[in-house]
């Protein structure tokens, strides 16, 4: 179904008239329903409506027609971000939209509509959107060039479904493994496959390895038992490869936090997305700049991925 996307804000009274990226700090991702299916049929129509918000009162200003050409968040934080630019002001205050919509004093920072929602309520203020905007509400708009395309969508069934289904913890740890694989790492699965305590795996890649425990849970938080088990696994893997330098890592599908620095914390948002760099880059891709953030320490989430790993 059509969609139109709400998008609100108090900064100044500018803010949309230029292209750019909108952020909400301290907001998540989370809190706009049908997320993965918006950010999939980006670009979307969207409006910006300026607002009442820390004492400053824009709501009198004209809301903007945007076209929103794609959505994003932060993988640790979960701040969303809304990449868009202005296709027309309207000819009707802010505070008059926001009335029609609900309550003109208490408006989402951002929300999404139908679109014969929204086109009732621009036709009864009169209103005569830009055809930019018009076009973008077919659904058939664009559905057969890249910008109807996420990165999601690179990405096969069989490794999406690690982080959004129900599967046995098993299972995970075969999924992990392959998908560590096709991202480009040589591993050795231990876990449930090999009698006794050994970690899940170690993947290697170009003498750094990285002896991993699967936790097959979100929001994962490692226990004081959970941290002693990694490192006790990273000792014993030391006296066999010696000559590798080695790192302790957790996998999960997602943490509660990404602070822990003694224990390297990898998500499978980010493990699908490198491998969406790798399928990108072709023989371009260099693993090894993994290196780096390992020695490092660093996070390794969407944002430094496409830092690291330039398309």
């Amino acid at each position: 179904m059509c969609k139109v996307l709400l998008l609100a804000t108090g900064w100044n009274d500018t803010y949309w008239d230029s292209a750019k990226e909108a952020e909400y700090p301290g907001k998540s991702y989370e809190g706009l329903p049908e997320w993965e299916s918006l950010a999939r049929n980006c670009p979307l129509p969207g409006i910006g409506i300026y607002i009442k918000q820390k004492g400053k009162d824009f709501s009198s200003k004209h809301f903007v027609y945007l076209k929103i050409k794609g959505m994003r968040y932060d993988s640790n934080s979960k701040m969303p971000y809304f990449d868009f630019e202005p296709l027309g002001s309207s000819k009707t205050p802010s505070h008059k939209l926001a009335g029609r919509l609900g309550d003109s004093k208490s408006v989402p920072l951002f929300s999404v509509k139908d679109c014969s929602e929204i086109l009732t309520i621009l036709q009864s203020l009169a209103e005569t959107p830009p055809s930019a905007w018009e076009d973008l509400l077919s659904p058939e708009q664009d559905t057969t060039t890249q910008s109807r395309y996420t990165w999601e969508d690179y990405i096969g069934k069989y490794f999406l479904d690690i982080k959004d289904t129900n599967i046995s913890n098993n299972e995970f740890e075969d999924r992990v493994r392959a998908l560590l694989t096709a991202i480009g790492f040589e591993v050795e699965q231990r876990g449930y496959r090999v009698p006794g305590e050994y970690p899940d795996g170690i993947a290697f890649v170009e003498g750094y390895g990285l002896v991993y425990d699967c936790k097959n849970s979100t929001d994962y938080r490692p226990t004081m038992d959970d941290k002693r088990a990694i490192l006790r696994y990273l000792e014993d893997e030391k006296k066999a490869y010696g000559s590798k330098t080695l790192f302790p890592v957790f996998i999960a599908k997602s943490f509660s936090s990404y602070d822990e620095k003694d224990i390297y914390h990898l998500d499978i948002e980010a493990l699908n997305y490198l491998l969406y760099k790798k399928i990108c880059l072709g023989s371009k891709f260099n693993l090894s700049r993994i290196k780096k953030l390992l020695d490092n320490k660093t996070t390794l989430n969407r944002d430094i991925i496409d830092k690291e790993w330039l398309q």
